[in-house]
């Protein structure tokens, strides 16, 4: 049985109205992606499912962390993620673009997969920049030794009254145009 086949939502026998259901992921889903960059956490999420005659909505509503590769120091570290995403599904026999937020479904269809929505919202939720989050005492929370050794090789910022190398002269009369 495909592990993925648990993320899926039966509406076909659902009334007309609000439904609720739950999921919750760890390692193993994310590894079912090849080369996500997520390889651990945990996620709970809650879908709420509005069925219509001929649309479903779901909100996609989740909280948790996942491990991330810090940026800076190399190290790994949690990252508290969180989101609140609508989907409407529309039923058609061909696909149009309408948008991100619309999918479709063959009017047939009893059940909607939701693996691969859960995994991109969450994967949207995490920032662009993966850092170790600042401490209590506003210090960095990165491995010392790694930042000691990036201020060894950090060039100095240009002091008052020093001049920068004649050399980039030229370059900056492009970017100022």
């Amino acid at each position: 049985m495909n592990y993925l086949s648990q993320y899926k939502i039966p509406f076909s026998g659902l009334k007309e109205g609000e439904h609720l259901f739950d999921f919750s992921v760890d390692d193993r889903f994310f590894a079912e992606f090849e080369e996500s960059e997520i390889t651990k956490g945990r996620v709970n999420i809650q879908i709420k499912l509005e069925k219509r005659t001929t649309y479903l909505r779901l909100t996609f509503v989740f909280k948790g962390k996942v491990e991330l590769l810090c940026d800076r120091c190399l190290e790994y570290y949690s990252q508290p993620i969180k989101g609140n995403n609508p989907m409407l599904v529309k039923f058609s026999e061909t696909e149009t673009d309408d948008g991100d937020e619309v999918i479709f479904i063959h009017p047939g269809s009893h059940e909607i997969e939701v693996a691969q929505l859960i995994y991109e919202f969450i994967v949207l939720s995490i920032p662009i920049r993966h850092v170790h989050p600042v401490g209590k005492n506003g210090e960095s929370l990165c491995n010392p030794e790694m930042l000691d050794k990036l201020d060894e090789y950090t060039i100095p910022d240009l002091h008052e009254g020093q001049q920068a190398d004649p050399r980039w002269n030229d370059l900056k009369k492009i970017i100022d145009k």
